[in-house]
């Protein structure tokens, strides 16, 4: 069994949950028996891959600053890996359809979520998925893997897909602790931790309403990892609060990101919506104690190993939090439970059920 996989989460990403679930894939299609697995890639900025590994090398990534280029050199590379047809099926790894007219075998998409359908008002005009190129993708696949039911009854919703051409293969948990830290910082004693992208609908906005007085009450830092620096509008909201001085964010790498997991009192996850929550199964794995939303498919992956809120209430935000961080034996059962719950999401798992979804489109 051949697969190829595109470039587009590689090009598009440093850190984050889609390339690293696809480049777990990848590098576990490498060491599974009767499997192997390309990337349709030249050159990368993405810390999951080994940049010698590409055909371009280390040095062509480093003469290449530009994504708008390297998207271009990597299209490229992909289309005529897809013409040669050295492969059994194709993956690609995002919805650009710029491989339909090329792709003569059997394709496959992963389904992350349904945010621009839910939340298009929240998406410009002009968004590519926005504007119907994930609606072609979808449409014209052999097979999805959905990553949750949730995120499965929403693409039924919005695309009428039928069952038998829908499997939910949920993520697994595997991260890479090794790779060396992108910023050294000092951890404060006590803190939150706010995890991803801050766009509307992870809700940044009413949890730092809700959060602020307790962070003040209770001799308390917040810390948010990823998401890029804060925007003009995120600082006033952050002055707004007298909390300026009490939130940073930082860029973290895995092992970082470890670190910021284990010694923290809380990851809290206000989002509205997540086809998944993998951060939900990070913070299980680093032993640390979950604050989240009661909405889409974040109960489904968190159990009972998981405080919850009603992400549209800040007073139910602020009770939930603060229950957490005054309670040490509610802290303690969330850790034991997490870890307990991580059990149902093994990475080999995630693996094995792929394979046999590449297996079904090969008959």
């Amino acid at each position: 069994m051949k697969i190829l996989f595109d470039h587009q989460a590689f090009t598009n990403q440093k850190y984050g949950g889609i390339s690293r679930y696809f480049a777990n894939l990848h590098y576990g299609l490498k060491t599974t028996k009767g499997a192997t697995s390309k990337l349709g890639l030249l050159l990368t900025h993405n810390a999951y891959i080994s940049k010698d590994s590409l055909p371009a090398g280390s040095l062509f990534e480093q003469l290449v600053k530009k994504q708008s280029r390297r998207d271009k050199y990597n299209k490229w590379y992909c289309r005529h890996l897809l013409k040669q047809g050295d492969y059994d099926v194709f993956h690609p790894t995002y919805y650009d359809p710029y491989f339909l007219s090329s792709v003569k075998k059997p394709f496959v998409v992963t389904v992350h979520d349904m945010i621009h359908e839910l939340y298009p008002h929240y998406f410009a005009k002009q968004d590519p998925l926005t504007a119907g190129y994930k609606a072609q993708v979808i449409n014209k696949a052999d097979h999805i893997i959905a990553i949750s039911e949730c995120t499965k009854r929403d693409l039924q919703k919005f695309y009428k897909i039928p069952d038998e051409k829908i499997t939910v293969v949920y993520h697994g948990y595997k991260m890479n602790s090794d790779l060396a830290p992108a910023v050294q910082f000092k951890r404060p004693d006590k803190y939150l931790l706010f995890v991803g992208d801050r766009a509307v609908y992870k809700n940044f906005e009413p949890f730092i309403n809700a959060v602020a007085p307790l962070l003040l009450t209770h001799t308390l830092q917040l810390i948010c990892s990823g998401g890029g620096s804060f925007t003009a509008d995120e600082h006033r909201l952050l002055i707004d609060n007298n909390i300026a001085d009490r939130v940073q964010q930082i860029s973290a790498s895995d092992g970082e990101l470890a670190a910021l997991y284990a010694n923290a009192e809380a990851f809290v996850y206000p989002s509205l919506y997540e086809g998944f929550g993998l951060p939900v199964l990070e913070a299980f794995y680093n032993n640390c104690p979950v604050i989240m939303s009661n909405t889409s498919s974040l109960p489904e992956v968190g159990g009972d190993a998981a405080q919850y809120f009603d992400p549209t209430s800040q007073e139910s935000m602020a009770n939930a939090i603060e229950e957490v961080i005054n309670n040490k034996n509610r802290q303690a059962e969330l850790r034991t439970k997490g870890k307990q719950r991580l059990n149902l999401f093994d990475f080999d798992n995630t693996l094995m059920q792929t394979i046999n979804v590449y297996q079904q489109v090969m008959r």
